[in-house]
């Protein structure tokens, strides 16, 4: 049910002027409340202080966590990001990078019907992004620990036994990060990150097996730094 009544919009009070076309369900609604909980739920066990829907001038994070001098903001947004999100988003990550603060990006989907599904295909990317690892930043000081992948499969061509797929997902790392700061003092800290990523694939379907893949890795929001890492595999 569209939230489109002045009775609807008095269910989510958080002042966002893009709230009636960003949420388009109290499915998705709660999918974002949710999102948020979950952030502040596990930052606060890593005895981060967290707090909810925080506004800086002009701009305003949906969760901010603090612990000593390092201070994270995240945003929260549904795909797919229209032009005009993204430029807010960039405006929340310039405006994180003035006050010094690591700024993360977290997407969530919307919910649709689909009937494209390939039961084993989160299980075999999450080995095959394993066995050929992304480039990693200069702030991260061991290997990546792949936990979990989620895909959303636009497309899939079928010929045979073999699938050409097009997709996005988030893949789930934990990681070993280091600051400017954090190196100077020789100390670290370990952070669990989800990177949103999109691509093709090649699929064989009686092996169960992924023959190729091209992933693009957006990583701009994972640390401070922008670039785009891409996955090969012939």
């Amino acid at each position: 049910m569209p939230l489109e009544t002045d009775s609807d919009n008095r269910l989510y009070q958080t002042g966002k002027l893009f709230m009636n076309t960003q949420f388009e369900t109290f499915f998705v609604k709660a999918l974002y409340d949710a999102k948020i909980e979950e952030l502040v739920n596990t930052y606060q066990e890593k005895d981060f202080v967290a707090n909810k829907h925080v506004k800086m001038d002009e701009v305003e994070f949906d969760v901010i966590v603090k612990q000593g001098e390092k201070t994270i903001a995240f945003e929260i947004r549904v795909l797919p990001l229209s032009r005009t999100e993204m430029s807010d988003i960039d405006k929340h990550h310039e405006k994180a990078k003035a006050l010094g603060y690591d700024f993360r990006l977290i997407t969530i989907a919307k919910p649709k019907k689909s009937s494209i599904e390939i039961a084993w295909l989160d299980k075999a990317l999450l080995e095959y992004v394993a066995n050929h690892p992304i480039a990693l930043p200069q702030s991260i000081v061991t290997p990546l620990d792949y936990q979990e992948i989620e895909t959303d499969l636009k497309s899939i061509q079928i010929t045979d036994s073999e699938a050409r797929v097009s997709l996005n997902g988030n893949l789930s790392v934990h990681l070993q990060y280091r600051s400017d700061k954090e190196r100077e003092d020789n100390e670290q800290t370990f952070i669990s990150e989800k990177l949103p990523f999109q691509g093709k694939l090649s699929l064989n379907l009686s092996e169960h097996q992924i023959n190729e893949a091209f992933l693009s890795v957006d990583n701009r929001y994972w640390y401070n730094e922008s670039s785009t890492g891409p996955i090969n595999s012939a």
